[in-house]
């Protein structure tokens, strides 16, 4: 029996090993089971539990702006930055377009599919404060089922305006 008190692994350290063991490499796959494991699939709409949810308005379509007027310099007029715009955004970017079934299985398709792997493209937005989105800065995942933003973090004043101050000084040296 010893007498060291018994110590935890840090949690980086489980994570960075758990990463090394599953990833891709470049002569081979990442470890699996060898077949596919119909009854522990992901769920495709991610979620949350206890976040706050924003449900965005689903856009009617429009026949502005034409596809051709995006090559125009100055055709397509601004819109401005609103939960209208976010939710048009993510609506024509990332959302459902189209349910498929065949026998029991039922599947969604996306506006932007996934490379075809069981999980599907996941987008956040992280912005200062826009009107309609609770006023205040912060990250939020979309959830694509239920066409909602889900508030991951919320930021004080200070914080998003040091943010966006780090940010930009990196831009910068980008150049």
């Amino acid at each position: 029996m010893s007498d060291r008190p018994e110590t935890k692994p840090d949690p980086l350290d489980v994570v960075r090993a758990y990463h090394q063991r599953t990833k891709h490499h470049y002569h081979r796959y990442a470890r699996a089971l060898g077949y596919m494991d119909w009854e522990t699939q992901p769920d495709p709409f991610r979620r949350y539990d206890g976040a706050e949810l924003l449900e965005l308005d689903r856009p009617a379509p429009t026949p502005e702006p034409r596809y051709r007027d995006i090559f125009v310099p100055g055709r397509v007029k601004p819109a401005p930055f609103d939960r209208d715009f976010v939710g048009r955004l993510f609506f024509d970017a990332l959302a459902i377009s189209a349910w498929k079934q065949y026998g029991d299985a039922r599947w969604s398709l996306r506006v932007n599919p996934s490379s075809g792997n069981l999980h599907p493209t996941e987008s956040y937005l992280v912005c200062g404060p826009v009107p309609g989105l609770g006023g205040a800065p912060g990250v939020f995942h979309y959830q694509p089922f239920l066409h909602a933003l889900e508030r991951r973090a919320t930021f004080s004043a200070g914080d998003w305006e040091a943010l966006r101050g780090d940010f930009r000084s990196r831009r910068s040296s980008w150049a």
